[in-house]
């Protein structure tokens, strides 16, 4: 009776990790982010975002969204979007690939021994560049990045839209700076900053 009884709570215990893992997980976005700044930055603030415009071939219908959500980031660190003679070229790009399987196997003990449960999961490598050149340079031929930021995340699915906001929103407090080594950050659907990007 008594091996029965501990069995039946390491079952239970068992199922509440593998849910409290779960329900931590839920909503959460893992971004790896890189930057780079010139070490004194110009003045200038108004711009102009580039990206894959639907319009032309090989846009991306999605790609107004996206920049609604980048400009409402720009703006709240003082960049002003402008229809022309900008400072500032904000040149954005995205993909999502190197798809990864895995598989995993969980043991979970019952009254006869013990069964095996296999699960296979499939996660991509979502990445968002953006570029800031000095629009001067740029119109010369010749231009010269003022920053840059490079988000990675990987996570399950094959589309960028869901994530879109999260990784946008953990690129604040890197615009204009430098951070050669690679930082963590995590935030969720939840959070203020992901919130105000999504209204529309």
């Amino acid at each position: 009776m008594g091996t029965a009884v501990a069995i039946s709570v390491a079952i239970v215990i068992s199922w509440f990790v593998m849910l409290g893992h779960y329900i931590a997980a839920i909503g959460r976005v893992d971004v790896g982010i890189t930057a780079y700044a010139q070490s004194e930055l110009p003045p200038g603030k108004q711009f102009v975002l580039q990206g894959p415009d639907p319009r032309y071939p090989g846009g991306d219908p999605s790609w107004p969204a996206y920049a609604r959500i980048l400009t409402k980031a720009l703006e709240a660190k003082g960049f002003v979007p402008v229809a022309s003679s900008p400072d500032l070229i904000i040149r954005v790009t995205y993909r999502v690939g190197d798809t990864l399987t895995s598989v995993s196997t969980t043991t979970t003990p019952t009254k006869d021994g013990s069964t095996d449960s296999t699960s296979v999961s499939t996660t991509n490598l979502r990445t968002i560049q953006i570029e800031a050149l000095d629009a001067a340079s740029a119109a010369a031929g010749n231009p010269t990045v003022v920053w840059s930021i490079h988000a990675q995340s990987r996570g399950t699915g094959d589309g960028l839209a869901k994530v879109f906001p999260n990784m946008v929103a953990a690129m604040d407090g890197y615009v204009g700076v430098t951070a050669e080594q690679e930082v963590k950050v995590s935030n969720y659907d939840s959070d203020p900053e992901v919130v105000r990007l999504t209204q529309p």
